[in-house]
């Protein structure tokens, strides 16, 4: 089974808990002491820009973007979510984070395009 990009054995079959996917992506993004910020903007179908929304720093949610954005080979300065990856991080991130990033993670569960940007 694949969680925000990683793959966890078989044997652990579908009850992969919330602390094990933050270990995880927490584990293998590693200093993020560089990263200052992280903005998501979203878009329509059509591609019209919606909304930009910070992420706050030292939420799952914040490292599971940075995680996603560093080891993402799509070429840009914005780089697109796909939608499994994005609701997966949205709900961990409603498990672990709380309020601290309830109303992004409302928002990632649309179905509005989004794009990162991690500096």
């Amino acid at each position: 089974m694949f969680i925000c990009g990683y793959h966890f054995p078989a044997s652990l079959g579908n009850k992969i808990s919330h602390e094990q996917v933050v270990e995880r992506v927490t584990a293998e993004v590693g200093d993020l002491s560089d990263v200052s910020y992280a903005v998501l903007t979203s878009e329509n179908r059509d591609g019209i820009k919606q909304e930009d929304l910070r992420v706050e720093k030292g939420s799952f949610l914040f490292t599971a973007l940075a995680d996603y954005y560093k080891k993402s080979d799509i070429e840009g300065e914005y780089k697109m979510i796909f939608y499994t990856n994005k609701y997966q991080m949205s709900e961990v991130s409603k498990a672990v984070d709380g309020g601290k990033t309830a109303d992004v993670c409302k928002k990632l569960d649309d179905m509005l395009l989004y794009r990162v940007k991690v500096a």
